[in-house]
Parts: structure tokens; C-alpha cells; sequence
């Protein structure tokens, strides 16, 4: 945090005259403005007082929308994109999957929450506002989210969401869908999601495809790509 200090200018003494009373502070004043009558002094404060709430305040400054975000730099891949370097758009569709598991059982088809074994692979249907790439050491691209914005101090995250997200049932996704995910994950879901997630100070809505993150004063510059 860089703090200025200032101190209002001083007026050169005059010399006591017999010829030439000294000026009266109303006079002083008088001869200290600009033509708008507002004193030289004030003006300058004003402007200094302003710079100061500028350096001290950068998370109120603009932030435009990006397409993704990386934790240092700037992400691998440009806006509009068609795949990652790894994937091959051509490759063949359909078929089965079959994963190996431990051997253990299972009673749940939810990850996130405490009671119950989830079966493994469980968290495949579910989608993210944000993916990441797998040829990166940590960048996140819009999936649900069309865009996203923050500021230079990450104290905050805007997601745009993608007008073409879609449930499973051909609904729209909206705000109010990603409110409702993130309450529910940060009162009834698992231990980590609790704890990791009580950094957001406040989640609102911004209109039907826009949702505002607000985070706690500290320095986790990864929360905008959680």
C-alpha cells in the first residue's frame, strides 16, 4: 500500500513595511485563487487527495472481459480458439468407456457431499463455468462461462455465462443456477469446498447471464480460476 503525505504550501513572509501595512488573512485569501474563487491550496489538495484514492483503490477499476485467465502470465490460446494443441477434432465418435476402479462399492452418484461413497467417475456429468488446459501449468478457459472479468488485484470475478449452455433437459443456465450451485457446495458440501470457499465475501446477481464473485481481503489470486 503506498501512503502519501502532503502539507498545504506555505506563503512567502513578507517584510513589514511603514509605507505598506501587512495584508489582512482575508486579503491573502483574496490574492490565493484562481479565477473560479476556489483557493490555490484547496485546488491542490483536491487533485492530490485524488490521485492518492486511485494508487490506494485498484480493485474499482475496469476490467475488460477476457475469454480465459492464467495464474501468471497470460493464457496459451487466443480468443476463439477451436481446440487444444492435444485434442484431435477429428477423432471418432461413439462406442463405450470402461474405467477400472479400487473395488470398492458405491452408494452415491454426488461427490461433493459427505454422506456416501461416490461412484467412481461420478463427477464426469457435471460441468464447470470455467476448464482447464492440459498442456499449461495452470490457465482456465470459459466452458459454461462465455467470459469473465477481474481486476489487476483479482478482489473480485464477473462471469458472463454462455448463452448456449444448456441443462440437460435443453433449459438455459442462468445466474440464478450458479447462485443455487455455489450456496448449496459452500453450506452442505464437503469439508474442502467449505473451507476453501468461506474467502468469497458475496455472490450476486448482475442480470440473467452475469453472476459477480466478491472475495475477502487477502492475497489467494487463484480464487477467480476455483
Amino acid at each position: 500500500m503506498a501512503v502519501i503525505t502532503f502539507s498545504p504550501p506555505s506563503f512567502p513572509r513578507r517584510r513589514e513595511s511603514r509605507l505598506k501595512p501587512r495584508l489582512r488573512r482575508h486579503e491573502l485569501y483574496a490574492v490565493q485563487t484562481h479565477g473560479s474563487g476556489i483557493p490555490a491550496c484547496a485546488g491542490m489538495m483536491t487533485i492530490i487527495l485524488g490521485i492518492c484514492f486511485l494508487i490506494l483503490t485498484p480493485s474499482l477499476a475496469n476490467a475488460d472481459p477476457t475469454h480465459g485467465i492464467a495464474m501468471h502470465g497470460t493464457p496459451k490460446y487466443a480468443a476463439g480458439f477451436d481446440h487444444f494443441d492435444y485434442v484431435n477434432p477429428k477423432a471418432p465418435k461413439g462406442g463405450t468407456l470402461r474405467m477400472a476402479s479400487d473395488g470398492s462399492t458405491f452408494d452415491s452418484l454426488n461427490p461433493f457431499i459427505i454422506k456416501g461413497v461416490p461412484a467412481q467417475g461420478s463427477s464426469m456429468p457435471f460441468e464447470t463455468l470455467l476448464t482447464p488446459s492440459a498442456d499449461e501449468a495452470f490457465s482456465e478457459y470459459g466452458l459454461i462461462a462465455q467470459s469473465l472479468e477481474t481486476p489487476s488485484d483479482r478482489s473480485w470475478v464477473i462471469f458472463t455465462l454462455n448463452p448456449a449452455a444448456r441443462w440437460h433437459d435443453g433449459r438455459p443456465i442462468t445466474a440464478d443456477d450458479v447462485l443455487f450451485s455455489f450456496d448449496i457446495i459452500r453450506t452442505k458440501g464437503q469439508p474442502q469446498f467449505r473451507f476453501y470457499y468461506q474467502a468469497v465475501d458475496k455472490a450476486e446477481k448482475l442480470g440473467d447471464l452475469k453472476v459477480k464473485f466478491t472475495f475477502k481481503a487477502g492475497d489467494n489470486r487463484e480464487l477467480p480460476l476455483i
